[in-house]
């Protein structure tokens, strides 16, 4: 699944993410535009760190996990809200 952070509040990741297939790539967060869902990624304390754009996690929950998942051990990240991007739709917490 696509994803790419477009705000950073850590320092120095704007535009880290993956490409369609999976390998991880930087972008810019123009590009983000077109994905359909925004997340936020959290440390345990629930500090935001990271929010950015996504590919449809309603209809693909397990690959939603691999912005978390890609970057749990660097920084730490370990909960993901998630919405439709575009809405004020509450944010929703990344379960299976």
């Amino acid at each position: 699944m696509r994803w790419i952070v477009t705000t950073d509040h850590w320092g120095g990741c704007v535009g880290l993410g993956e490409d369609m297939n999976g390998a991880p790539t930087r972008g810019t967060p123009e590009q983000g535009d077109t994905l359909p869902m925004e997340f936020r990624l959290y440390d345990a304390s629930g500090t935001l760190l990271f929010e950015g754009r996504c590919g449809d996690i309603e209809a693909d929950w397990w690959h939603g996990f691999e912005p978390l998942m890609f970057t749990w051990n660097t920084f730490r990240c370990r909960r993901l809200s998630y919405r439709r991007a575009g809405t004020a739709a509450p944010w929703q917490w990344l379960r299976p």
